[in-house]
């Protein structure tokens, strides 16, 4: 299986300026974080943060080779619009390794290229089920396919959002997001792009607080909220910011990806200060 890796970064500048904390550890380390259920991280838990994920480690299957061939061969399908050929050979490797996340993902992502919403929602509903912490995006892709089928959004509208990913601007993307929560307001995947890319503070805390308050998946609420801690932290408000990230890391429902993220994010202010 090709090494595939999620890389989370966080462009992070003109800020971080002292630390307020120097509380120590019992084992003399610097205390970086303590919440209310007695769980703490010091500074040598963040020692080795990156904000890098690799999906492949978290997937550690044991794939047989007649079924990573057919993911392959189909993902090659994909790519050049190939999907019905792409979508034989991904039922036939998940025959074969009927536990792997992969093909099941890719599945669900062919099926929303061929505009089959139905079966896109069914496999991705499937992945998340397989990955409960995360796999990719399949917890966005279910939330938005899910509220898609029950009308709260217009069909087609998460393949529509997908877009902003190829575009070539933040401009372009900031402009398409704020189009997309003119018309629906509780779409909380499209404030969290606005949230990542406006320049004003105030106007990406606004965006955070509508997308938490919209009820969003897993993965959204995380980089919501890293977005808001780097916020705070920008506005000098330090251990707020620290308190939502350490909040996040223990949070058995956020995923793995995001606390890794949280993780690098919160070491690069403990540093930095």
């Amino acid at each position: 299986m090709n090494k595939t890796k999620l890389i989370l970064l966080l462009i992070m500048s003109t800020f971080l300026h002292s630390c307020n904390s120097n509380s120590q550890h019992p084992n003399g380390d610097q205390l970086i974080f303590k919440d209310d259920k007695g769980n703490q991280i010091t500074l040598a838990d963040l020692e080795g943060a990156t904000g890098t994920y690799n999906w492949e480690i978290q997937d550690d299957t044991k794939v047989p080779e007649a079924a990573n061939k057919l993911h392959q061969e189909a993902r090659q399908h994909g790519g050049q619009g190939q999907y019905d050929l792409g979508i034989e050979k991904l039922k036939k490797a998940i025959e074969i390794a009927p536990d792997w996340a992969y093909p099941v993902y890719d599945l669900a992502y062919t099926y929303l290229l061929k505009q089959d919403f139905p079966n896109a929602l069914k496999y991705y509903e499937m992945t998340d089920k397989m990955k409960p912490r995360g796999f990719f995006t399949a917890k966005t892709a279910y939330w938005s396919l899910k509220k898609e089928k029950e009308g709260e959004f217009q069909e087609g509208l998460y393949l529509a959002f997908m877009q902003i990913e190829w575009m070539d601007s933040d401009e372009q993307k900031l402009q398409v997001a704020k189009a997309i929560v003119d018309k629906f307001p509780t779409y909380a995947p499209a404030w969290k792009v606005i949230a990542q890319i406006a320049n004003d503070n105030e106007e990406r805390l606004n965006a955070i607080e509508k997308g938490l308050k919209s009820n969003p998946d897993a993965d959204t609420k995380g980089v919501l909220l890293i977005n808001k801690a780097l916020v705070k932290n920008l506005q000098e408000q330090k251990e707020e910011a620290k308190k939502i990230l350490g909040e996040l890391i223990f949070d058995d429902e956020s995923t793995l990806g995001n606390v890794e993220l949280a993780k690098f994010v919160l070491a690069s202010i403990v540093k930095e200060g």
